[in-house]
């Protein structure tokens, strides 16, 4: 037999797959590197956002930054009778720290913060009573609690000096009816600060309440559900449930009580006037802003003034953004 004849196979086996290079955005709309490992050009959205911003950003400069920086400037010279200011270093710096209305204007400010930021605990309990389910009228007694925030500190001061008067007030009828024989508020050195501080903490309750009652809102209420299962009562749930969950609201109105507290002037202005003689006895760091610049016309003195005011809001702002990592709920 003759063998058979030898085949040879010409087609080219295929070629084993290869895993597709696959390209990583470096960033938003920027394409990957290139084939020859050179990166596109990235992608950017040019001058446009800045045109928009552009309004906000002179409004910011001209109104808040720039003022700041003359403040500054200004707290290191002196200024005469008719103007002109000349370099003066750090001596309004040097006679502030000597003056001891500053640290009597520091006390009675820090006693203000501490009597209105003791209206948040209040304020969180009528926030929460507010939004018990089913509770009638509650829109009208959120506006109810909300109105003395939004009225003119000028209207609030006239209606609470004669309610706050020695003679006829209101208070001191009031007290009568126990047997107490009320102060004369607003002309007494120490009435007179407790008086203004708690028309404070009365204006803000309704600021700290439409907060609050925003924040009980987001609350599960399957949490109160399972906490009721097991058997916790009301102040339980109140105090593990609520309060961890309200936190961030909590320090949010803490902050900016805390701020508005520190400048506090028009309602201690409205109250006590001007030549009310508890007044070195009870004005506040803006108050005494005001009567160094507009009243003995020592313009440099205010501004150091000013920036101390400055720093103190600063500094307390950090301290409470550091310590609320320790009882801020995320």
């Amino acid at each position: 037999m003759s063998p058979e004849p030898m085949t040879i196979n010409t087609e080219r086996p295929p070629a084993a797959s290869t895993p597709a290079r696959t390209t990583r955005s470096s960033g938003r709309g920027a394409p990957g590197p290139t084939a020859g490992g050179k990166r596109a050009p990235r992608r950017t959205d040019g001058w446009w956002p800045w045109l928009f911003v552009l309004p906000l950003l002179i409004g910011v400069g001209t109104f808040y930054i720039w003022p700041i920086i003359q403040t500054f400037w200004y707290s290191f010279t002196s200024w005469g009778v008719f103007g002109g200011a000349t370099f003066s270093g750090v001596a309004n710096y040097v006679r502030l720290a000597g003056d001891p209305q500053l640290y009597q204007s520091l006390l009675n400010t820090i006693v203000y913060t501490v009597i209105v930021l003791a209206g948040i605990p209040i304020a969180v309990w009528l926030a929460s009573l507010l939004n018990t389910p089913g509770l009638r009228f509650a829109q009208f007694y959120r506006v109810l609690f909300f109105l003395p925030y939004v009225a003119m500190p000028a209207a609030i001061a006239l209606v609470w000096r004669i309610m706050f008067n020695g003679d006829y007030g209101i208070v001191n009828w009031f007290i009568g009816l126990f047997g107490i024989d009320g102060p004369y508020w607003i002309s007494t050195p120490g009435f007179a600060l407790v008086a203004v501080s708690f028309v404070g903490l009365w204006s803000s309750l309704g600021f700290s309440m439409i907060i609050l009652g925003a924040g009980l809102k987001d609350i599960p209420p399957e949490l109160y559900e399972a906490a009721e299962l097991d058997g916790a009562s009301r102040w339980r749930q109140f105090r593990s449930v609520t309060v961890p969950l309200l936190s961030p609201s909590i320090f949010f109105v803490v902050i900016v009580t805390t701020i508005s507290s520190f400048q506090l002037f028009d309602l201690l202005y409205a109250i006590l006037g001007s030549t009310n003689p508890v007044i070195p006895k009870t004005m506040s760091l803006v108050f005494y802003f005001y009567s160094a610049g507009f009243i003995d016309n020592d313009k440099g003195f205010a501004a150091a003034i000013a920036m101390v005011i400055f720093l103190l809001i600063g500094i307390v702002t950090l301290v409470q953004f550091r310590v609320q990592r320790k009882w801020v709920q995320a």
